[in-house]
């Protein structure tokens, strides 16, 4: 049996099953999370309102609409509020646009993340792809992407892009929303990652929402500010397409802590705090990851400015499946990226984590390739 049963990495439930280690000895490089854990601000606030007398958050509806979360995004990305929609992480976001927007026709630039074509096929809706090479960048041509916006009714891409960690050039997706403005297809920029890249605002696809309509952007505060276990996203659009969007969400699909912890963290002092810690240790602790996996024989690293990289086996006849054993037989989870379209079983992806724990991956990796 796969690990990654259900398409991502990160079940440590299966690992545990599969290779009787308990769930706390693992240490999980197949999810892409900053390692600290969360701003002790978030965790301070969510204890005050578990603690707080009368009606505390777990015994009360949370807001249906998410009015404050929504304000607090707003306010933070200088956008109307009004153009804002939370979620229960980015992945319901994705199901909820291609539910909204029923496309005939869905396009991927691929490698992606799986959700993208998944979320298209269980509806019945055709996925056209683009394959992407690691010898060009993994970055599409500009006849490739014109015919692709040109053809499906909407696409996804990523960036930084899941599984690669590269980032698309502000210039091609300023060019690809005059493609969609132009062939009104919709475009879904999913920026999951960007937080972690330093000048990311400067090269966000939000920056395109006011002048071209058919731009969606996708967010996430679950990865930069370790949260996955509370589950939350948003997207940014035109009001008009919010609107629609909206409609069709689950009422209370976000829950009352994860509303608190969002309102915390985009408070300006929080994440600035926090974005000066994610950067002191990313920047440098990637660089050495990078260096140290370059002297490894037999496997080749995608330059990436994520807080993860992709890696793709070249000597002999090993598989990434196979490594991703021998690491599991020692507690250590890697993403096995055979199921990323265009990719294969030579290629897995690790994240970047605490120095002493990267070192012990290193320890393992140098045995294996070496």
């Amino acid at each position: 049996m796969t690990i990654e049963r259900f398409g991502h990495g990160g079940d440590l439930v299966t690992a545990q099953a599969l290779f009787a280690i308990e769930e706390p000895k693992w240490l999980d490089f197949s999810s892409n999370i900053y390692p600290y854990g969360p701003p002790p601000r978030v965790l301070e606030a969510i204890k005050r309102e578990l603690e707080q007398p009368g009606v505390p958050v777990l015994s009360r509806y949370p807001d249906p609409d998410a009015r404050a979360l929504r304000q607090a995004i707003a306010c933070f990305h200088q956008v109307d509020a009004n153009g804002v929609v939370v979620g229960n992480g980015a992945a319901e976001l994705i199901d909820l646009i291609v539910q909204t927007l029923l496309p005939s026709r869905v396009g991927v630039v691929q490698p992606a993340f799986v959700e993208y074509a998944l979320s298209a096929k269980k509806r019945g809706i055709t996925v056209q792809s683009v394959c992407t090479r690691w010898e060009e960048g993994f970055l599409p041509t500009e006849s490739q992407l014109e015919t692709l916006i040109r053809e499906v009714d909407l696409l996804f891409v990523g960036t930084p892009n899941n599984p690669t960690g590269h980032l698309i050039p502000y210039e091609r997706l300023e060019q690809m929303a005059a493609w969609a403005k132009q062939w009104q297809t919709w475009l879904v920029v999913d920026e999951a990652f960007l937080d972690f890249v330093a000048d990311g605002e400067a090269r966000s696809a939000l920056q395109l929402v006011a002048s071209y309509p058919q731009v969606l952007v996708l967010r996430s505060l679950t990865k930069f500010f370790a949260l996955p276990g509370l589950r939350l996203g948003y997207v940014v659009a035109a009001p008009a397409v919010s609107a629609r969007v909206q409609a069709m969400r689950t009422p209370w699909n976000v829950n009352g802590l994860a509303l608190t912890a969002g309102e915390v963290v985009l408070h300006p002092d929080v994440y600035q705090a926090h974005a000066r810690k994610v950067h002191r240790w990313l920047y440098p602790e990637r660089t050495r990851m990078v260096r140290e996996l370059g002297r490894l024989p037999g496997v080749a690293f995608f330059p990436s400015e994520a807080n993860y990289v992709l890696g793709r086996i070249i000597r002999g006849q090993e598989q990434a499946h196979q490594l991703q054993h021998a690491c599991a037989t020692q507690g250590i989870l890697i993403r096995n990226c055979a199921n990323y379209p265009g990719l294969g079983d030579a290629y897995f992806r690790i994240a970047i984590k605490k120095p002493e724990e990267n070192d012990r991956l290193l320890a393992i990796l140098r045995s294996w390739f070496g």
